[in-house]
């Protein structure tokens, strides 16, 4: 039953899976073997022998949900329900809350050895390798849908960071553009900040993904735009090559992650996925 307070989302988490992970993939340079983004578990085997190096992302797609803003002399009759604490926290500190955008941790899973959410933490290790959550700033297929055709609009008639290949990476122009792209600006990309021994913890966040707040009790600077991660994560590997891992320093950081030298690339991002819904993807480079 959907409370008064509560706006729902017309998004679910294996939509944005599927056109965030195919995008991802769309917008890189198509005709260079240079730079690619793929998603791992699409690839049947030797993902990871197509790269001389590699920076592996750790993605968890959530579907954000919407709450209406607090009235700034309303007093709640219930303070203590953890939406209704969002709405007070977002109201008390000033942050952008019309409306309030949201998304819950993950229940840990049947079988699960630990939260999603700690997994996903424990990849975060930048600029190695990086886990985040993306989650739309959409509540309605309209709006994006709108954001995702209107990518795909500036690539057909290429209006892209690709356009003039490789150069662009040495300018400005390339950091400029690749932020702007309206599908990846209408996400926001949150990586795990802290462990948790449960649940029950939220990220809160505006339309425009800036004020992200994280539940109980802090406010998180930066900026956290699907557009801005990607682009700086790009601008990193391009500007420092030895990033990331080679084929061999992978296979001994999954041995050393699962206890065991029986996963290969594809078996284990099958059971990131299928135990913790984690999808993994490779920003990789190979030398010309």
């Amino acid at each position: 039953m959907n409370k008064g307070y509560k706006i729902d989302s017309e998004l679910s988490e294996s939509q944005i899976e599927a056109d965030v992970a195919s995008y991802l993939g769309y917008i890189t340079p198509f005709w260079s073997n240079r730079f690619q983004l793929i998603a791992i578990d699409e690839q049947l085997s030797g993902a990871d022998k197509l790269f001389n190096r590699f920076v592996p992302l750790y993605l968890q797609f959530k579907v954000s949900e919407g709450l209406k803003p607090l009235k700034f002399n309303f007093h709640l009759t219930s303070p203590n329900r953890p939406l209704q604490k969002i709405r007070k926290f977002r109201r008390d500190n000033s942050l952008s809350d019309n409306p309030i955008l949201y998304f819950k941790l993950r229940d840990l899973a049947k079988n699960a050895k630990d939260f999603q959410h700690n997994i996903l933490k424990s990849m975060h290790d930048p600029p190695k390798q990086y886990g985040l959550y993306v989650a739309p700033l959409s509540l309605t297929s309209e709006d994006y849908n709108e954001s995702l055709n209107s990518s795909l609009l500036r690539r057909l008639f290429l209006i892209d960071p690709f356009f003039h290949k490789e150069l662009r990476y040495y300018h400005n122009s390339f950091r400029q553009e690749f932020k702007i792209l309206p599908f990846l600006r209408g996400h926001i990309s949150i990586s795990p900040h802290e462990k948790v021994q449960s649940s029950n913890h939220y990220y809160a966040y505006s339309k425009l993904g800036s004020d992200v707040s994280w539940h109980s009790g802090s406010i998180m600077d930066g900026d956290f735009r699907l557009s801005y991660k990607i682009s700086q994560i790009y601008e990193q590997f391009y500007d420092n090559l030895e990033m990331g891992y080679s084929s061999n320093e992978y296979q001994n950081f999954i041995n050393e992650f699962m206890g065991s030298n029986d996963y290969n690339v594809s078996s284990f991002s099958s059971y990131l996925k299928e135990n913790f819904n984690i999808r993994l993807l490779f920003l990789g480079h190979t030398y010309e």
